[in-house]
């Protein structure tokens, strides 16, 4: 996760900004990480899950 801070995103970036809103609410950089981890985690199987509707 350091890379992300590292490197801005430049479109989509919802992990990112979660992250930075986790810092700043006051939590331990480790906590904001495994939250933005998780919230990754989410919209990747929710894409992947799209992809693989059978309509």
């Amino acid at each position: 996760m350091r890379f992300i801070k590292i490197h801005k995103p430049s479109k989509d970036d919802a992990v990112y900004q979660y992250m930075l809103k986790k810092e700043t609410e006051g939590k331990p950089k480790k906590v904001a990480k495994i939250a933005a981890l998780n919230k990754f985690l989410r919209i990747y199987y929710a894409r992947v899950k799209e992809a693989y509707v059978v309509a």
